[in-house]
């Protein structure tokens, strides 16, 4: 029995594109379970209203963070298999079965998809700059890639046996989850097709909040502390490279150019590929806006860490 399970806060404006598209499933679950973490937009309203009308859908209120209402939903499922996603997301026809249909047979505990950005025809020229910081490439899925609760499938064994989602933990809930699961039972088995699209944000704002937030639980968690350092240190660098360029040689400022190009390289082509049905003036634009949207959500990045590990130090998060 496959339980998929899902939780939701302030999502009405993106539920009725939810619904359609696993509604389009070619296989769907035995049951679906959808944990409310105290929505005041009229999400709650909206799931009572679908529960009248969606065979095997169970809904639950349970304020909390996502782990918390991840927990709960698992808890409530009746499913040896469980698959876990997220709103704003939709998918293509084949998800569900290819994610849940390595688990079917012995010796695999775990899996899951690939994600690609859900963009849409009338999105702003910021969308796909938000895209193209934040979410990769096909080919930037490598065989260390961190599985996203997303799009993640396990038995319901192996998250007994970890002990659940880890609730201290306001954000990167799943990468705790997953490094405990991958200690227990190896790397997943990974369908690295894009079955899965996801909604990128639309405002700088919620954009720069975003990932201070991943990166303010990266620091209460003690998370990829060397992607951490290698940022500071990349832009402490070129700051340095601009003084000496500005002050002494323009040598200075050719390598902090050949950096700069060298870093942005992997955003620039993924701007070039999700923006492919643009044309051209516009693609360009793109490229030339991307390093001013990266380099904005990496000083997000770079105060949410350390901030992260403040709150751990001074015991406003625990580590259990």
């Amino acid at each position: 029995m496959v339980s998929l399970i899902m939780t939701v806060f302030n999502e009405k404006k993106t539920l009725p594109q939810w619904f359609k598209s696993y509604a389009e499933q070619s296989d769907k679950a035995d049951e679906l379970v959808i944990v409310d973490g105290g929505s005041s937009d009229g999400t709650w309203e909206y799931l009572v209203l679908m529960k009248n009308s969606i065979v095997g859908l169970k809904i639950i209120q349970a304020p909390g963070n996502i782990a918390h209402g991840r927990n709960v939903a698992i808890a409530a499922a009746m499913g040896d298999i469980i698959a876990v996603t997220d709103a704003g997301c939709i998918y293509g026809r084949d998800w569900l079965k290819k994610l849940t249909g390595p688990l079917r047979g012995a010796g695999i505990e775990w899996s899951a998809t690939g994600f690609a950005p859900w963009l849409a025809p009338e999105d702003g020229i910021l969308t796909y700059l938000i895209a193209a910081s934040t979410i990769p490439r096909q080919d930037e899925f490598k065989k260390d890639w961190q599985p996203s609760s997303r799009s993640v499938a396990f038995k319901r064994i192996m998250w007994q046996n970890v002990g659940g989602y880890p609730e201290w933990i306001p954000y990167c809930e799943d990468v705790i989850f997953d490094r405990k699961i991958e200690k227990l039972a190896g790397r997943p088995a990974y369908v690295r097709e894009a079955l899965v699209f996801w909604r990128p944000r639309l405002t700088l704002r919620s954009y720069i909040q975003q990932l201070y937030n991943y990166t303010r639980s990266e620091g209460h968690g003690g998370l990829n502390i060397n992607r951490q350092a290698i940022r500071y240190l990349a832009y402490g660098g070129a700051i340095v490279l601009l003084f000496l360029g500005m002050k002494f040689s323009v040598g200075y400022l050719a390598v902090l150019a050949g950096g700069v190009m060298l870093y942005m390289l992997k955003f620039w082509r993924r701007s070039w590929e999700f923006t492919k049905e643009k044309n051209i003036p516009y693609r360009i634009l793109c490229l030339i806006l991307v390093p001013l949207i990266v380099a904005i959500g990496d000083v997000g990045k770079m105060i949410g860490f350390p901030a992260g590990i403040f709150e751990r130090i001074t015991y406003k998060i625990y580590n259990v």
